[in-house]
């Protein structure tokens, strides 16, 4: 462990910087219309956070993140809802439709608020590390305006996920009254007497299908605390949110029905393929099937593979990375002798157990590396037990895309990834 906290820690300052630029686009937006000493404390803050990105890039800080987001997909939403989730002080008729990319916020909170432990603990939830992509991104993209710079233009209430952030206990705060109009006094009060801690969601109030998310509390350390505790729910409600917008990017080509017959004849499985997916390889011997996309310099992959079930140890980490490793022999470049396998030498690969279409399923999470070659990128597998025809079916997806970020391209993969449905025998 020691040794991986090591390996982890050299490649954290080695990449910190790209991080910090993310950062640092958030100060300068935050520095627009600020005052001498509000200038002076961001960028106080931003020299400071630095020596925190390299804390919580270290592994167990990794870890610690990875725990909080396996509560995203069945968590419960504890979200207090205004009347069919729709704020009540609705702007008049709506004619537009709200924009915004997958994994975007707009925070509209208070200046000295943001930039103090309200705005750090924000940050360091929404902003951390999405796990896993081989350089550090960020669980959402930040951008942060103040109740009178979001006002200034009126694009900006077009945006598709705002999130209000507010101390209520100032009610005369520019965002503290904002909350106070929408929701109305009395919300605010059945709020504050169940513990002071409120999260309302409300739809399609400047535009359609548009959410926002009023996130109060009454004082800054409880509204920190606020944050951390609603993070699951809040985050999982955007994700859930944004699969709409993840469709429609993964299958603007409409579906491969040839390929899908296809790998239902042969592997017993229903398996929604995009209309741009094309079969690139398949071997009988090992019962395994290449699918890939190519666009410009990048791809995303995927690898339907059978084998039978034999014994537990086959569902946990060694395990895993045995089938992915052998499954890699179907992937190579135009170098002689590389393949595909499993990188768990510069990050860990991560397990999870799930429910997927009625069968116990382990979810593994990593980066891939082409042996003998400069190639790497994320992967997801999901390794199915079919215990009715006592098998297991894999599915694992990739992505190679060296001059994008990967966060979006892998959760597009994973979205076509879990449409798989076991069905039946393949055909003999």
């Amino acid at each position: 462990m020691q040794i991986a906290n090591r390996i982890f820690n050299r490649r954290s300052i080695r990449i910190i910087a790209k991080l910090g630029k993310r950062r640092d686009a958030v100060h300068r937006r935050m520095l627009q219309g600020a005052s001498v000493r509000q200038k002076a404390r961001a960028m106080h803050l931003k020299a400071a956070s630095v020596s925190k990105e390299v804390e919580f890039l270290t592994l167990p800080k990794i870890k610690e993140m990875f725990k909080v987001l396996k509560m995203l997909a069945p968590v419960a939403f504890l979200l207090y809802a205004c009347h069919s989730d729709r704020p009540p002080q609705q702007e008049g008729m709506i004619d537009k439709y709200a924009f915004g990319k997958v994994n975007q916020i707009l925070v509209v909170a208070d200046s000295s608020l943001w930039i103090g432990p309200v705005g750090d603990t924000f940050y360091y939830y929404f902003a951390g590390p999405y796990i896993l992509t081989p350089q550090p991104e960020s669980i959402f993209d930040i951008t942060h305006f103040t109740p009178s710079q979001f006002f200034a233009r009126s694009s900006r209430k077009e945006f598709r996920t705002i999130i209000m952030l507010a101390d209520m206990s100032d009610p005369e705060a520019p965002t503290a009254r904002m909350i106070r109009a929408d929701i109305g006094d009395q919300k605010i009060e059945e709020i504050r007497k169940k513990g002071g801690c409120g999260v309302i969601v409300g739809k399609d109030k400047w535009a359609r299908n548009q959410h926002i998310f009023y996130l109060f509390a009454f004082g800054e350390k409880a509204l920190a605390d606020c944050v951390a505790t609603q993070f699951p729910a809040v985050a999982g409600r955007i994700n859930k949110e944004d699969e709409s917008i993840i469709e429609a990017t993964a299958y603007q080509a409409g579906v491969n029905g040839k390929l899908q017959e296809e790998i239902l004849d042969k592997f017993g499985i229903e398996l929604r393929v995009p209309g741009d997916f094309k079969k690139a390889k398949y071997d009988g011997n090992l019962q395994a099937m290449w699918i890939r996309r190519d666009v410009r310099e990048s791809h995303a992959g995927i690898i339907i593979h059978r084998l039978p079930y034999r014994s537990q140890q086959q569902l946990g980490k060694e395990g895993i990375k045995k089938i992915i490793n052998t499954i890699g022999t179907l992937v190579s470049s135009w170098v002689v002798g590389s393949r595909m396998s499993v990188d768990d030498v510069n990050l860990p690969m991560f397990l999870e157990t799930k429910t997927q279409d009625g069968h116990f399923t382990a979810v593994a999470r990593g980066i891939w590396q082409m042996e003998n070659d400069f190639k790497g990128g994320p992967f997801v597998c999901y390794v199915i037990h079919d215990e009715k025809n006592g098998d297991l079916v894999v599915v694992y997806g990739y992505v190679f895309a060296p001059a994008e970020e990967k966060r979006d391209l892998i959760q597009e993969v994973e979205y076509i990834v879990k449409s798989v449905k076991l069905v039946g025998k393949p055909s003999p």
